[in-house]
């Protein structure tokens, strides 16, 4: 337990980009801008057929 007047993000972050949510069908996905590509860190569903699509890979760039 840390007791300190910093928020938790500035101190357990590396430096970090903030990232950013994309709604999908069946579900949304969390990536972060780099350059000028948007890089898939996760996605969240319910459909479990999703997690099977190359495309919604974790570091696959978002089209």
């Amino acid at each position: 337990m840390l007791y300190t007047i910093i928020s938790e993000y500035d101190i357990f972050t590396k430096g970090e980009k903030p990232t950013q949510f994309m709604d999908i069908r069946n579900g949304k996905v969390e990536y972060t801008v780099s350059g000028k590509n948007k890089v898939i860190k996760s996605l969240f569903s319910t459909d479990p057929r999703l997690y099977l699509d190359k495309k919604y890979t974790p570091g696959t760039h978002l089209q």
